[in-house]
């Protein structure tokens, strides 16, 4: 499934348009990192069975990871810098997982996704942004037709047990964004995980908290097709 040129302009402009998203800087990368990036090595010991590695058929010592998301990019393209108090960056790209079955807007190989990636100094600033994506996003899908509800969730890790799984669950840090019964999106409180791993820090050296929005367009259209088909034969119905 490819999504439309007309309905990826119309996810862009909604969520450009809320005020959670409001100055945030653009950013256009490469969905390739290398293997030996941090949290590139995490995700491939974490989900062994989603990583999509290539190699260089020139250059046998170089390794890639295809990126499963829009933020491990973000998060390479800063590793190793200082910055201000708070900082949001916005990255669309195509992202890459490997999976048993192909479903068409449900399970795809490749797919478009957009994230917002928030980055401060205080854990205050951050849950607020959190709190206010949870009840602008939600909005701007009901103003498209579609009930998303928000659940809370954890990442597929390889192993159930996994202590980063249940420390995910028991402090609430993921929430799904679900529509007719598919995860189309999500936001993640990172705390300073992610920042401390690669080494992204204010001015004055502090580590900061981090958390992420990110809307997969492909499964958003496909819930969006699906309920203009359920309304349009509705209406027929009603006519006949």
């Amino acid at each position: 499934m490819a999504i439309t040129a007309e309905f990826e302009r119309t996810l862009d402009d909604m969520l450009a348009g809320l005020t959670c998203f409001s100055g945030a800087e653009e950013k256009r990368l490469a969905p390739l990192l290398p293997r030996d990036f941090v949290l590139a090595g995490n995700y491939i010991k974490s989900f062994p069975q989603h990583a999509f590695s290539v190699d260089n058929s020139i250059n046998s010592d170089e390794q890639y990871l295809l990126s499963p998301t829009c933020c491990y990019p973000v998060f390479y393209d800063l590793k190793d810098s200082q910055h201000g108090e708070s900082f949001l960056i916005t990255h669309k790209n195509l992202c890459f997982r490997c999976e048993e079955f192909y479903a068409e807007g449900r399970r795809q190989i490749a797919y478009t996704m957009r994230e917002y990636i928030l980055m401060s100094d205080t854990l205050d600033t951050v849950t607020a942004w959190i709190d206010a994506v949870k009840l602008q996003v939600v909005d701007a899908l009901s103003d498209l037709g579609l009930k998303a509800d928000l659940e809370v969730a954890t990442d597929p890790f390889f192993n159930s047990n996994d202590y980063k799984q249940a420390f995910q669950r028991d402090q609430k840090l993921k929430h799904e964004f679900v529509i007719g019964g598919v995860a189309c999106g999500s936001v993640n409180l990172h705390l300073k995980a992610f920042s401390r791993s690669c080494n992204i820090t204010s001015h004055e050296g502090h580590d900061y908290y981090s958390a992420c929005f990110g809307l997969g367009y492909d499964r958003v259209q496909h819930q969006y097709d699906l309920a203009r088909a359920a309304a349009d034969a509705k209406g027929a119905l009603e006519h006949v």
